[in-house]
């Protein structure tokens, strides 16, 4: 129903946040290090779950953290409240290398997922896991950290994801001896284009 919510943040709890949208507050859950980072105007990512009494609202950083909670709403018994937990405690690319390596162990360690659970949720995403959360990003150079890390910085505003893919065209484009700054300006080229 809710692809994004974009609103003024006033008031922030240990998982869940008050966005004010054109003269409403959304109560809205977020995992735990997403809400300690919220403040000023945002933009949530949102997934909206009915429930007996009420719809719950739920709001994510990225759409790739979203993309893993509506994926795990898919495995059978899992429910909303632990595949949240498994957002929480795990980001999406920690979660795949789990599930790619077949480490049970890595998803056992989130509070109420057992052996059971854990080999559940094995099961049912690895086959499309690649459409849940994409492949390992490649390690990157100590200038394309500088990069990122800019193209991502609140001046910019960039999601990972979006400065990733960027990053992916300038090794396309760029000479490996371009300084930080020229490799900065193609990299917002190829950002305006897309």
């Amino acid at each position: 129903m809710f692809d994004f919510l974009e609103g003024e943040v006033v008031a922030v709890g240990e998982e869940t946040v008050v966005l004010q949208v054109g003269g409403m507050g959304f109560r809205i859950s977020v995992p735990k290090r997403t809400a300690s980072e919220l403040a000023g105007f945002v933009r949530l990512y949102t997934h909206l779950l009915p429930g007996e009494d009420e719809f719950h609202l739920y709001g994510f950083a990225t759409p790739e953290e979203r993309d893993m909670f509506v994926g795990l709403l898919s495995v059978p018994q899992l429910g909303p409240r632990l595949a949240f937990r498994l957002v929480a405690a795990m980001p999406p690319e920690e979660f795949a290398a789990a599930i790619r390596r077949g480490d049970l162990s890595a998803l056992e360690q989130v509070k109420g997922i057992g052996r059971r659970t854990a080999q559940r949720i094995m099961v049912e995403l690895s086959e499309r896991l690649a459409k849940v959360v994409p492949a390992t990003p490649t390690p990157i150079s100590e200038k394309e950290t500088v990069v990122l890390r800019a193209l991502t910085s609140k001046a910019l505003g960039f999601s990972e994801v979006e400065a990733r893919k960027a990053l992916e065209a300038l090794r396309k484009e760029c000479p490996p001896d371009a300084a930080v700054e020229e490799m900065i300006r193609r990299a917002l080229r190829i950002l305006s284009r897309s």
